[in-house]
């Protein structure tokens, strides 16, 4: 199944294959809540990430979220979660 998304303002499109006819997972850690406002709901997409294809790569940036770590200081996710810079819409883990 091809999924096709952009952010709010368009300057970012994207498109890639899902073999999942439901390809979203809903997500409500404390991250998702954050940085979206609410679940994580269209940035958990179980596509296939070797099928991305994104168009306006300018418009993006990603904000990896710091945890505080058990011996202080602070952890960095592996997590990458992708933004639009011009309306902040987050796009895609």
């Amino acid at each position: 199944m091809l999924l096709e998304g952009s952010c709010h303002c368009k300057s970012v499109r994207f498109r890639l294959e899902s073999r999942h006819p439901y390809p979203f997972n809903l997500c409500y850690c404390s991250i998702c809540r954050k940085t979206a406002g609410a679940g994580g709901f269209a940035i958990n997409l179980s596509g296939d990430f070797t099928t991305l294809d994104v168009d306006g790569e300018d418009f993006i940036t990603i904000y990896q979220a710091r945890s505080p770590a058990a011996g202080g200081g602070y952890e960095e996710s592996p997590a990458r979660r992708h933004f639009c810079k011009v309306c902040g819409s987050p796009l895609w883990v």
